[in-house]
């Protein structure tokens, strides 16, 4: 039986779990819902009331780091590294990753100056260390693609998605190997296919609802 991944449009943590699915060729159904207006069934599936949920058979898992090191150790060869202390580090990395997605959305939700400037410190901040963190490869292990890369993707499209609102967060005066390693995520085959079609509309279209302090273009 094909797992089903329960999904919202705009979630980046669903999107990590897509991109998991892509790139270890897993055949999958995929349901969206709305996350303001769940139906009844998806309360009862979901303990935290958030997705990505992912049901294989008649199991649940919740949690996109759960969901996608689940889909590397059954599905292909594992985009973990084989060390395991390397292993550890690039799991704590991820979770770096899941830190600075949600940097992004309390980027785009704060309401005046002060938080929006906070938070874009914090971020940048974040962004320092990682580029520390770089070694200048094509990805963050190196040439080879890791669950690390598929769990960063969706911050960096969503970055450049906020930076057709604001300047780019993404420094090039110091954060030149953060952009190199963006670039190649962002080429990566299977990033078209891990969103809707309209996924860039649907994000700008948010920010736009939310009426944040990121709409006046500071």
């Amino acid at each position: 039986m094909k797992p089903q991944l329960i999904s919202f449009k705009l979630c980046p943590f669903v999107q990590k779990a897509v991109l998991t699915l892509l790139y270890k060729h897993i055949d999958f159904d995929i349901e969206y819902i709305d996350l303001e207006d769940p139906p009844s069934w998806f309360t009862q599936m979901s303990p935290l009331g958030k997705v990505p949920v992912l049901k294989t058979g008649d199991e649940i898992l919740f949690e996109s780091s759960v969901i996608i090191e689940y889909l590397d150790e059954v599905y292909g060869d594992s985009l973990q590294p084989v060390d395991p202390l390397q292993k550890a580090q690039n799991r704590s990395w991820i979770e770096f990753g899941n830190e600075c997605l949600f940097n992004n959305y309390q980027l785009i939700m704060a309401a005046d100056k002060t938080s929006f400037d906070e938070q874009r410190n914090t971020l940048r901040k974040k962004l320092d260390h990682l580029e520390n963190q770089l070694t200048g490869g094509a990805f963050f292990n190196g040439s080879e693609v890791s669950l690390v890369d598929l769990s960063f993707a969706p911050f960096f499209q969503h970055q450049s998605f906020i930076a057709e609102k604001i300047p780019a967060i993404i420094d090039p005066s110091r954060h030149q190997k953060l952009i190199n390693w963006s670039e190649n995520l962002l080429k990566l085959p299977q990033i078209p296919a891990s969103t809707v079609p309209d996924i860039r509309k649907l994000y700008l279209d948010m920010i736009s609802r939310r009426g944040g302090y990121i709409n006046l273009n500071p």
